[in-house]
């Protein structure tokens, strides 16, 4: 299968079909999001009696949990879990959530009519990188954990999987350029798993190249190349 979109259409208006094919994805993104979401969600909301949590004058914590659930339920979005080492290395613990594509999530956030922001760019290229990972794993049956990694001293690594043949890690930077210190979560999680693990960087730039044991590869080389079953087996 070829991943044919570009993926500067794809962080601004997603991935959905229609947004992809039509004509106007901005108005189909925003009909999107008023009224099959908009739908959907009151659903699930009124069979938890979300509206009288929702009607008290501080938000709880289990309340705010709540709300995420819904969300998850209806597809929305998803968790992305932090990976436990086995050694007693201190790690983060809370998990990450993603929506399940970009034009919805610019839709919801009303940014559609303007180009992705730096700011904007860095996660909705992680959410474009995961929502592409779980598609590929459900296509080919594949019923791998993606998760991530950090420590608490800021040892990042955005996306890692265990697959039958080891560990993938991969990081995500919204960057043009590709720089070492990009390497440094890369670097300490290599540390804890050895020959077991194949890095790759993922960036905006034009080059592929090679930073030691890390392979880097612009967005789209990567997407091409996750699809071909280059990454994940």
């Amino acid at each position: 299968m070829d991943f044919q979109r570009p993926s500067d259409e794809s962080l601004r208006y997603g991935s959905l079909p229609l947004a992809v094919t039509g004509t106007d994805p901005e108005a189909y993104l925003r009909t999107y999001a008023e009224t099959y979401l908009d739908q959907e969600i009151r659903a699930e909301a009124l069979t938890r009696n979300v509206g009288a949590i929702a009607r008290d004058a501080a938000v709880s914590r289990q309340t705010v949990q709540t709300y995420f659930e819904i969300l998850v339920d209806t597809l929305v979005g998803f968790w992305v879990r932090p990976w436990k080492l086995k050694q007693a290395t201190k790690q983060v613990g809370s998990p990450k959530f993603y929506l399940f594509d970009c034009g919805v999530a610019r839709a919801l956030s009303q940014r559609l009519p303007y180009p992705p922001t730096d700011e904007e760019s860095g996660a909705l290229l992680e959410t474009l990188v995961f929502n592409e990972t779980r598609a590929y794993l459900a296509y080919h049956g594949l019923h791998y954990k993606l998760h991530y990694w950090r420590t608490y001293d800021g040892a990042e690594v955005d996306l890692l999987c265990e697959t039958r043949n080891g560990y993938v890690a991969v990081e995500v930077k919204a960057m043009r350029r590709w720089e070492r210190r990009h390497l440094r979560g890369l670097a300490r999680l290599r540390e804890s798993l050895g020959d077991d693990l194949s890095c790759y960087g993922v960036y905006r730039g034009e080059r592929s190249m090679s930073w030691g044991d890390v392979r880097v590869l612009p967005v789209d080389d990567y997407l091409q190349a996750l699809w071909n079953g280059d990454i994940l087996t």
